[in-house]
């Protein structure tokens, strides 16, 4: 799937520390590559899977869905579906691609709906979810009660359109979508673009907007207002510039946030290297509450902090290879002692001990 050479919408929530999804570093190898297809070769770098889940497949089959649905709702038309293009300051936009980007234009939105007649205009943005996340995640209707994600995402919008209100409209789903295509029901994209719903028991697929219709009968759909923020734009502006300004076009990679992060710019760790007194710190940290952890507690997400952060040191701080760490990286005190090692096992996968 061909990736986006601006900052979109969906890339919001990862520049501003809040998706569980993507990491700045993943959204600077997608941007990198996409404006200069070769840049993660050359650099030694590997870009991130970006899988089609079936939450995604299933999105898309009930965008026009829910877009049938939110214009019901509000007795108003929804229409201009489009993409569009900002500078770094709010509310310019521009709808011929090649001159906004002509013009060094660097946010990109592509908008689910604008609503007609309304002044100043509301945009329509529409989701699909779970009933468990949906009761989990998300507030009372009619409020901004919504996820980081789709708040940022929705400001983005609204920063490129000049728009000053998203309805978002949710539209859920009593089970989850992989319990659903696990149960046969598969949608599929026919030829001339239109979505159908499959299942192997049934002569007819399902059109999505029976089945969305029905739902919203039954209570699964949902919307609330998201309003123009100007302070948080502002900030989220400012994260932009500075991602754009030092990152894109000063080709600087971002801090790792994660260990998938360190895989994608370090696919072949060799070497060994000698720790500051900071990173060793943070190793004696490390080993003095592992037996206290579980995996998603806050101490788990402390020692993937340290292990995150040894190991962009251990990428950064230049390595000697020698008979010991011909085959991995190899980090050692600054007396000597083997503090960690970091390698790729037979199998492919990444141990760091």
């Amino acid at each position: 799937m061909p990736q986006p050479i601006n900052i979109s919408a969906s890339r919001a929530a990862a520049l501003l520390g809040q998706s569980e999804y993507q990491t700045p570093v993943s959204v600077w190898l997608q941007i990198m590559e996409a404006r200069d297809p070769g840049f993660c070769a050359r650099r030694g770098y590997i870009l991130p899977v970006i899988e089609y889940t079936p939450a995604m497949r299933w999105g898309h089959a009930f965008e026009s869905a829910i877009v049938e649905l939110a214009s019901a709702e509000k007795g108003t038309p929804i229409t201009d579906r489009e993409k569009f293009f900002a500078t770094s300051g709010a509310g310019e936009y521009s709808r011929t691609p090649e001159l906004s980007l002509e013009r060094g234009h660097f946010l990109t939105c592509h908008i689910d709906g604008l609503y007609i007649g309304d002044d100043p205009p509301s945009l329509h943005e529409g989701k699909t979810t779970s009933e468990f996340y949906y009761h989990t995640h998300f507030g009372d209707p009619g409020t901004d009660k919504v996820p980081p994600e789709y708040q940022l995402q929705c400001q983005h919008q609204m920063i490129c359109t000049g728009a000053e209100r998203v309805i978002l409209s949710v539209l859920v789903f009593p089970k989850r979508v992989e319990e659903w295509e696990e149960m046969g029901y598969i949608p599929v994209k026919s030829e001339n673009g239109v979505w159908r719903i499959d299942n192997e028991k049934f002569i007819n697929a399902i059109d999505p907007i029976e089945w969305a219709r029905t739902l919203a009968e039954m209570g699964f759909f949902h919307q609330y207002e998201i309003h123009a923020h100007p302070e948080l734009q502002s900030k989220m502006l400012t994260r932009y510039r500075e991602f754009w300004e030092v990152n894109v076009l000063g080709a600087r990679e971002p801090e790792p946030q994660s260990m998938d992060d360190i895989k994608c710019l370090c696919p072949s760790p060799v070497g060994t290297v000698v720790a500051d007194e900071a990173i060793e710190r943070m190793l004696y940290e490390r080993d003095s509450i592992k037996s206290e952890i579980s995996a998603t507690g806050a101490l788990g997400k402390r020692v993937e902090q340290i292990k995150v952060a040894a190991l962009d040191y251990m990428r950064t701080a230049g390595a000697v290879l020698d008979d010991e760490s011909k085959d991995k990286w190899l980090l050692l005190s600054r007396d000597g002692r083997k503090l960690a090692s970091y390698y790729r096992d037979k199998r492919g996968y990444y141990i760091f001990r």
